[in-house]
């Protein structure tokens, strides 16, 4: 199963704001069924260039994952809750998982957040 890594700075704890790495891009494209070509697409037909996903984190918290584009196309998300489980240094990680019951907008699919402690930098 491919994951996606992120190292938490404090900068994406103040802002809420991180930037999608390549790791993030290729899960998004690989494992849900909108991605940010699609967000693009919206965006230049005058829609909407963000999308969710319902969210947990390992222990159990719910949480939800936001996919968004700036005006000028850079690739962003949002982690709810995250500033309560990672502190900057962390390391976290996406895995996808399909098969699950629940009313997901996207299918019955949700993304797994592991946060590993780590040092801040």
């Amino acid at each position: 199963m491919k994951t996606a890594t992120i190292k938490i700075t404090q900068r994406m704890l103040n802002k809420s704001i991180i930037d999608a790495n390549k790791s993030v891009v290729d899960f998004v494209k690989e494992y849900l069924p909108v991605d940010y070509d699609d967000l693009e697409w919206n965006r230049l037909n005058g829609g909407t260039p963000r999308v969710g996903f319902e969210s947990k984190f390992t222990d159990g918290t719910a949480s939800m994952v936001r996919f968004y584009l700036r005006p000028r196309g850079d690739k962003l998300l949002s982690i709810k809750n995250i500033t309560k489980k990672a502190a900057a240094g962390d390391t976290v990680t996406f895995s996808h998982y399909t098969g699950v019951t629940g009313n997901f907008p996207y299918g019955n699919c949700y993304i797994s957040i592991d946060v590993t402690k780590g040092e801040a930098a």
